[in-house]
């Protein structure tokens, strides 16, 4: 039984891996860099996460815990050069689309984007 819930649960979790993924890139970001990945990993946190308030100290901790290699201050900063080199021409073309209202650059913070990315998954494809 066990094994079949790890089963669902990580078929589930490439779902949402390949939708978040797929959101990123039509944002600009390139998928290559290092910080997408973790980027990916902290919308991941969020939308399993029962707490509807979290502490994004918390998020990088759980991921440098995962990844013994980073620590909370490098997963920051990767997350951050990711966002701050997207490809802002296509940022801005298919923001609305993902969004539903105008493009802003103040949404390309670390915390705002991984927030609002989780909020459209869970409101609109988690069922």
């Amino acid at each position: 039984m066990t094994r079949n819930y790890s089963k669902t649960n990580n078929l589930i979790s490439s779902k949402y891996t390949i939708i978040i993924y797929n959101i990123l890139q039509k944002l600009g970001l390139i998928p290559t860099l290092k910080g997408t990945k973790l980027l990916i990993k902290a919308i991941l946190i969020i939308i399993n996460s029962p707490e509807e308030f979290i502490v994004f100290e918390d998020i990088y901790k759980q991921i440098s815990l995962k990844y013994k290699t980073f620590s909370n201050v490098q997963i920051r900063n990767s997350i951050k050069y990711a966002l701050d080199n997207r490809n802002e021409q296509k940022s801005k073309a298919n923001f609305k689309e993902i969004f539903g209202f105008e493009y802003d650059s103040y949404y390309f913070t670390n915390k705002i984007i991984i927030e609002e990315i989780a909020r459209i998954i869970k409101n609109n494809i988690i069922p």
